[in-house]
């Protein structure tokens, strides 16, 4: 493995998804959006020049080239051979929420973190590519529940077949009750790669925290199955790994 970066990068946003255009990059990462700045035609070579001066000064370009390390760098993020990336959103403190991924590609992997128009980029190993991504999510005390699975079908139909008489409930109603019980913070995580050039991304993997009860992890297969799992770190890093094995 080399080290694509010797340091951590902070830049703007709008100047990482200018240079993502100049190189031909395809759309730009779902993590960093669509950009929002309109440069008019007559000024697009002045805010270009603009722009390399100050990737010059954060040692990401010479005059008016990137370095090889930097081009690299947006090459894992464009292309990754292996992603994870997720939106976090918090219920009462929105100046929280963030964005962030983890990707490798010809064993190089980076983190990078979308707060606002702030974007951090920062080397990682790629060998811990799973631990790292879920290291970056929030301390949060995993729900002590066992493993749930059901199908999309029943989970439909499930006032129809609740028995209100029952001692415990079923397990749809028990995945109903939970994802509508108050929350601290949902963090929407999918998974990708990259097959003939083309971005291939899963559905999504929702990690709840759970007010007074706890963290629980809840996705679909592609078979309509329902999954609800506590959300430890184990069982977090074991899902997101075995979620690259169906694209």
């Amino acid at each position: 493995m080399t080290t694509v970066l010797s340091r951590p990068i902070a830049l703007p946003r709008a100047m990482l998804l200018h240079v993502w255009e100049l190189e031909g990059l395809g759309d730009p990462h779902p993590v960093l959006g669509a950009s929002d700045l309109y440069v008019p035609q007559a000024e697009r070579g002045e805010f270009t020049c603009r722009c390399f001066r100050e990737l010059a000064g954060l040692g990401l370009a010479r005059e008016d080239l990137l370095t090889r390390d930097f081009r690299v760098v947006l090459r894992i993020l464009a292309s990754p051979s292996r992603e994870l990336y997720c939106w976090s959103t918090y219920v009462d403190d929105p100046g929280r929420d963030r964005k962030f991924l983890v990707a490798a590609a010809g064993g190089d992997a980076v983190a990078m973190q979308v707060r606002g128009e702030a974007v951090a980029i920062v080397p990682i190993e790629e060998r811990r590519l799973v631990e790292e991504f879920v290291s970056e999510l929030p301390d949060f005390p995993p729900a002590p529940v066992s493993d749930l699975r059901t199908t999309r079908q029943a989970f439909d139909v499930r006032a129809e077949n609740h028995d209100m008489f029952a001692a415990d409930l079923s397990p749809e109603m028990e995945l109903e009750r939970q994802l509508k019980a108050p929350r601290e913070a949902v963090h929407q995580v999918y998974a990708g790669t990259t097959s003939d050039g083309r971005p291939l991304r899963s559905r999504p993997l929702s990690v709840i925290d759970i007010r007074d009860e706890g963290r629980i992890c809840v996705f679909a297969d592609g078979q309509q199955n329902l999954y609800r799992l506590s959300g430890t770190p184990a069982n977090l890093a074991r899902t997101f790994a075995a979620t690259w094995h169906t694209l």
